[in-house]
């Protein structure tokens, strides 16, 4: 009798940037084999198969056709989401979907039905939650009351959606696992540049029942990358550099009564090294696949974020401050 194989059949689905990481990581997993990567482009064909020595498709179909896959990574653009991770789950593939999982609430919550109805695994790429600086606050933090969540770049890659589900939801899930409270009230405003159909900059500001005020920065078309956050409690601050990779730098101030007038207050720095959080997400699923781990972030909590981030994007539109700037003539 065939011993059975401890390695995971997998496919990428998408050979862009993120596609790319994907399979460089999964050919490196001793628990995985990369057997297919998909996409359209021909040259991004040729690309995958004399970088990682596997079989390359044009579409799903044409894999699931030729190959068998046990699990898939969904790197494709945005908008393919719902149609790419439907058909992997109908064939009964496990699936890693980069975020957001789709473009709005009811296709996201189809998926997560549909991977119950076939007993597969569904997990959304929510990258930050295997920082170990956001592990850190998870288990210091107990009742913020105010947070400042920042998130800028110059990189305009992702054009088919908007910065809120781009960059802005990574914030938005964070600030999720730490405030368990509803939401209370909400403020979006935002700007699309240079001819974009959607959002390229957007602040927000959300208040939760208890009390938490949380603010969000997003952009995509700053002259430099910043990626820091700050959760303030009654006893304590923290100010988090997620932009020093791959290290995150945590700063933790901490009031210390004197015996003159005034409070000090000591601060206690740290530098956190953040080893491969896209290694560790891949192991993760896989070990979820082999039933050997519990989800780090259940398809409830995917939910919430994408329902709250598409909720900004419904009011952004609504409320007429999606201002939109002509291109920039050159």
């Amino acid at each position: 009798m065939t011993p059975k194989s401890t390695h995971t059949r997998v496919a990428v689905i998408g050979a862009g940037v993120m596609g790319r990481y994907h399979a460089a990581v999964y050919t490196a997993l001793p628990s995985a084999s990369l057997v297919a990567v998909v996409d359209p482009d021909g040259a991004a064909r040729d690309y995958a198969a004399s970088q990682y020595g596997c079989d390359v498709f044009e579409s799903v179909d044409a894999m699931l056709a030729a190959t068998h896959v046990e699990a898939a990574s969904v790197a494709a653009p945005t908008s393919l989401h719902h149609a790419v991770s439907t058909r992997l789950l109908e064939a009964g593939v496990h699936i890693l979907v980069e975020k957001p999982v789709a473009t709005d609430v009811a296709q996201a919550r189809e998926l997560a039905a549909l991977s119950r109805l076939r007993g597969r695994v569904m997990q959304v790429g929510h990258i930050t939650r295997f920082y170990r600086a956001v592990q850190l606050l998870k288990r210091e933090v107990t009742r913020p009351y105010l947070i400042e969540a920042r998130r800028l770049t110059p990189n305009t890659r992702i054009k088919d959606v908007g910065v809120i589900l781009d960059l802005m939801i990574h914030d938005i899930d964070i600030v999720l696992g730490l405030v368990s409270s509803p939401v209370a009230e909400v403020s979006v405003a935002g700007h699309a540049l240079n001819g974009s159909v959607h959002e390229d900059v957007a602040a927000a500001q959300i208040t939760f029942t208890d009390g938490c005020i949380a603010r969000f920065l997003a952009s995509r078309v700053a002259p430099d990358a910043e990626r820091s956050l700050v959760v303030a409690e009654a006893n304590q601050t923290f100010r988090l550099d997620f932009a020093r990779e791959p290290h995150t730098e945590i700063a933790i101030y901490r009031p210390q009564p004197s015996a003159g007038d005034g409070n000090h207050v000591h601060v206690d720095r740290h530098v956190v090294f953040e080893d491969n959080p896209l290694r560790k997400e891949l192991e993760h699923f896989l070990a979820r696949i082999r039933q050997a781990e519990s989800p780090i972030g259940t398809l409830e909590d995917d939910l919430r974020s994408l329902t709250l981030a598409t909720d900004l994007m419904a009011r952004l539109r609504a409320s007429g401050r999606h201002a939109t700037f002509p291109a920039v003539e050159t």
